[in-house]
């Protein structure tokens, strides 16, 4: 089965409906139990902020329903495995950081994320576009 990671972003652009093909893909490979999409807890978080901050908070809901739906949506902890690998990554960031070692441990097929800093970095495998 496929694995994936997603970023904060990235999850946001699907509530919405507004992913690119090939990523819109990725998500329907999930929901179809064709595939596995991970959501970094720091990801989630971020997607909190934004969502209070903006008073956005049906969207919160909406992820959870989503996160609850789909048996192959799942949470990822930001954990030692993912701390004591801090230096394996170019990433400058700190939840940027945790996203891409997230990638790296699952050894997903591929992160899901439109950010360019993380596409530049070739880590890991990028779906997008």
């Amino acid at each position: 089965m496929k694995i994936y990671v997603v970023d904060a972003v990235a999850f946001l652009y699907y509530l919405l409906d507004k992913l690119p093909p090939k990523a819109d893909r990725a998500f329907r490979e999930a929901e179809n139990r064709e595939a596995i999409i991970y959501l970094p807890t720091i990801a989630a978080a971020e997607l909190y902020y934004l969502f209070e901050k903006k008073g956005w908070l049906k969207y919160w809901n909406l992820l959870k329903n989503k996160m609850s739906e789909y048996t192959t949506f799942e949470y990822y902890p930001f954990n030692e495995k993912i701390l004591i690998n801090f230096r394996k990554t170019k990433a400058k960031e700190l939840h940027d950081k945790i996203i891409i070692l997230t990638a790296k441990i699952l050894k997903a097929n591929a992160l899901i994320t439109k950010d360019k800093e993380l596409m530049q970095l070739k880590e890991v495998n990028i779906i997008w576009k």
